[in-house]
Parts: structure tokens; C-alpha cells; sequence
């Protein structure tokens, strides 16, 4: 892989950024990855990718929302080929 997993983190962040707003992105990662994965955003991995979006699924309050959340999601795991 040889990305640092910060960048997966900082990644997911800065692209829900763009729909949720920039602080929005970050808090978002790090409150799902605690709630979803029961760890900090700087332990993501891109295996834990999936895990994320399930966690976020039910924190999101609006279907359209949740739809573009999980678009960032797979665009994500497309580019790191999984």
C-alpha cells in the first residue's frame, strides 16, 4: 500500500469536507472512527474503510447526505484498488 495511515484519515476528511464543510469532514472521521472502529482516525487503515462507512451510516440524518458520504467512500477505496 505505503500510504501513512494519516492520509487515510486526512483523505476521507478533506473530501466529506466538501459536502459536510472542513471542520465537519474532520470531526465526522474521527467521531465515526471512535464510535464504528472504537479507535482514533490516526489508527485508519484502508482496511478499515468499509467498517467506517458502516459506522456512518446511521449518524447521518439525511438520505442525501448519507448517498454522498458513501460515494467519497467508494471513490476512496477505488483509488487504493479495493
Amino acid at each position: 500500500m505505503g500510504v501513512p495511515v494519516a492520509t487515510v484519515a486526512e483523505r476521507i476528511a478533506r473530501r466529506l469536507g466538501r459536502y459536510l464543510g472542513p471542520h465537519t469532514g474532520r470531526v465526522a472521521v474521527k467521531t465515526f472512527a471512535l464510535r464504528g472502529l472504537g479507535r482514533g482516525p490516526e489508527t485508519l487503515t484502508v482496511h478499515d474503510i468499509p467498517a467506517l462507512n458502516d459506522a456512518m451510516r446511521p449518524m447521518l440524518r439525511t438520505l442525501l447526505g448519507r448517498q454522498r458520504c458513501e460515494l467519497v467512500i467508494q471513490h476512496i477505496l477505488q483509488e487504493f484498488g479495493l
